[in-house]
């Protein structure tokens, strides 16, 4: 190895104590590094894919002063699927330091906050409550669509955002540089190339020598039901509360949520002046959830008519006010999901840290019913920002920094994947003609236990009450 190119760095992986060194780490580091960040050149990274984490990655280093260049395959930024995203308190934070003031406050005029999320209930297929987990007010949480997020997120990026960019490889020189190629014969060039490019991501399987999620055994089916004079006296009164997670017969699954930013925006929007808040009109977002051997056909060939037909038809024997809202959906906006997952047990980096790494969905994918993969992939954006700026100041190189945020990563990442995985273990269970009995028997049961004892619960602190008073 040519000494006038590479540069031995250690460092240790643990706090030095009393001056006795923990165990080390040796990499062999590109002498170009040390020399860029000594020199003080310019560092610019390379961002595949224009998603949450992407995007906030973008903001965060542009306003440490790095170039970035952020490559979509998308060809606008509202071409997207999905709906609305919960971001919670540790995004938020992130969000609040990489956005400008101006910034976060359009994000705050486009979003609904803690009224819309004060608990989150479980019930049956009739809509009876089984359990509620009341949310902390204390925490800041943001409830906001897909697509305002990534209208939002995309502010200011005009400059840096490629879209039509489909990734298809990348090559990493001697000078520890890497160039992506792209599907038109395009490529870039930089210091640093991130994978933020979702379920299936290409960087994260050219690292991994492997996919890094696998189906997770259950397909969704979710659209959008306006909200108007026709259709809100239809929604059942505990979603005023928050969000709702139904579980029936068959392993059948149901997600239903109001989302109404505009009558329940955090700020003013029109307070959104220097950067424009965006609202969407009030609807009732749902999302079925089905083991993948009950979806009839081939979902994925369906329309959105065709596909609420399969919903409705799942729902057989369900709450009739749901069933009347989703057959009420916007077809254009129902799609089919098969949901993924990432191990939460294993290495979710298992590649050395160098001049290629990946976020978000690439590394930690999982299913949307723990309303985590957003709010996880900002978090990691958040991370991997802050050990790049201490490069860019020269405390750090590319490939330390790097490491780190790889393995702070991994502290939280498997958790967020075994939350959102739980729900899909009741799919599971009541998916068979074993589960499909219990659940007939069980479920309502359940409700009524479930009702008892809040009234017995609500007794006693009326009874404890008035003792209180006189």
């Amino acid at each position: 190895m040519n000494p006038a190119i590479w540069w031995p760095v250690a460092w240790r992986s643990g706090p030095r104590e009393r001056g006795r060194p923990d165990r080390t780490l040796k990499y062999q580091v590109p002498y170009s590094y040390i020399r860029c960040l000594t020199e003080g050149a310019d560092m610019k990274v390379l961002i595949i894919g224009a998603g949450m984490g992407g995007l906030t990655l973008a903001q965060a280093l542009r306003r440490t002063g790095i170039e970035v260049a952020v490559h979509e395959r998308d060809d606008a930024i509202e071409a997207t699927g999905g709906y609305r995203l919960h971001l919670d308190d540790l995004a938020c934070a992130v969000l609040a330091r990489h956005l400008t003031p101006d910034h976060y406050q359009a994000l705050l005029g486009s979003s609904a906050g803690w009224q819309a999320f004060r608990r989150f209930a479980v019930t049956d297929h009739r809509m009876r409550l089984l359990s509620a987990e009341p949310r902390e007010r204390t925490a800041e949480t943001l409830m906001i669509g897909r697509i305002p997020l990534r209208r939002l997120l995309a502010h200011g990026l005009d400059g840096a955002l490629r879209f039509g960019a489909e990734y298809t490889g990348h090559r990493t020189h001697a000078d520890g540089t890497v160039t992506a190629h792209f599907a038109d014969g395009s490529t870039d060039r930089g210091a640093l190339l991130v994978g933020a490019d979702g379920v299936g991501s290409r960087v994260a399987a050219a690292l991994a020598g492997r996919p890094t999620s696998a189906p997770a055994g259950v397909s969704g089916i979710a659209g959008r039901t306006p909200l108007d004079g026709r259709t809100r006296p239809l929604v059942p009164g505990l979603l005023a509360e928050g969000p709702a997670l139904a579980f029936g017969p068959g392993g059948i699954g149901m997600f239903v949520t109001v989302h109404d930013p505009a009558g329940g925006a955090v700020v003013d929007p029109a307070s959104c002046t220097r950067v424009p808040a965006v609202l969407e009109e009030p609807a009732l977002v749902w999302g079925l959830l089905a083991p993948d051997g009950r979806l009839p056909g081939r979902p994925r060939e369906l329309d959105g008519a065709g596909l609420t037909r399969v919903t409705g038809t799942l729902l057989d024997g369900w709450d009739g006010r749901v069933r009347a809202l989703v057959r009420a959906g916007d077809p254009d906006t129902v799609a089919h999901f098969r949901f993924h997952a990432a191990d939460p047990d294993a290495d979710l980096t298992p590649w050395p840290a160098g001049a290629v790494t990946a976020l978000g969905d690439a590394v930690h994918a999982m299913p949307p019913t723990g309303g985590r993969a957003a709010a996880t992939a900002i978090r990691d954006a958040g991370l991997l920002a802050g050990e790049l700026a201490r490069a860019y100041a020269g405390e750090s190189t590319i490939p330390m920094a790097v490491h780190r945020y790889q393995s702070a990563m991994a502290a939280y990442a498997g958790d967020a994947i075994r939350t959102s995985m739980q729900p899909l273990g009741w799919v599971h269970r009541l998916a068979g003609p074993v589960g499909t009995g219990l659940a007939r028997l069980s479920l309502p049961a359940l409700a009524t236990a479930a009702r008892l004892g809040r009234g017995v619960t609500a007794a006693r602190g009326r009874r404890m009450s008035g003792a209180r008073v006189a």
